[in-house]
């Protein structure tokens, strides 16, 4: 049932879907849909979690082993190529949605998005921690600008998949996460890619 509200979503948008289209293409009656999440409200609630909690099992399922600086690499590269592969439409309908005609679902939009902002600071903090992030970074503030750039180049790619060179955007913000996150090694220290 998730799956087929995630397609209707992504194809016309929350407001347009109804119950009844989501049960015909899962396969099932109106009333087990309705039984099942309740309301319309309830069900967009579980496609605003099941994107964020899919996102998470398929492309950031192995990121545990790593941390710091390096996770929040592979993180933005991850991030932006499954928006490319996957046309992960509907959380981006959502998150219109939320700022427009649907209002009533912005606290589950934000939520989502809080915790993915807790998660790249939990990596900043980390890399801070270790040392191999600057000790003067703001991780929350990180947090929320790494979002920002990874939604936006989202919603580029989403508008327009040739209007810019995805993999050269991906490889950029890769490589300016590093730089304007790496911490700087001492005066007298020589650095470890000299």
């Amino acid at each position: 049932m998730l799956e087929a509200a995630v397609k209707l979503i992504e194809r016309q948008g929350s407001s347009r879907t109804t119950l009844a289209q989501i049960g015909e293409l899962s396969g099932y009656s109106y009333g087990l849909v309705s039984h099942r999440f309740g309301s319309k409200e309830a069900l967009v609630r579980a496609v605003t979690r099941e994107a964020q909690a899919g996102f998470a099992r398929h492309e950031l399922g192995d990121l545990e082993r790593l941390s710091g600086l390096k996770a929040l690499s592979v993180l933005v590269g991850r991030y932006l190529r499954a928006v490319a592969a996957r046309n992960r439409h509907a959380l981006y309908v959502l998150i219109g949605e939320a700022l427009g005609p649907v209002p009533e679902i912005r606290r589950d939009v934000a939520a989502a998005d809080a915790n993915f902002r807790a998660a790249i600071r939990k990596l900043v903090e980390q890399g801070i921690a270790t040392g191999e992030i600057r000790r003067d970074a703001d991780a929350a503030a990180q947090a929320a600008i790494i979002v920002g750039v990874l939604r936006g180049l989202a919603i580029q790619r989403l508008l327009d998949p040739s209007g810019f060179d995805f993999e050269a955007a991906c490889r950029e913000l890769q490589a300016g996460v590093i730089r304007s996150l790496a911490a700087r090694p001492n005066r007298g220290e020589k650095r470890a890619d000299a």
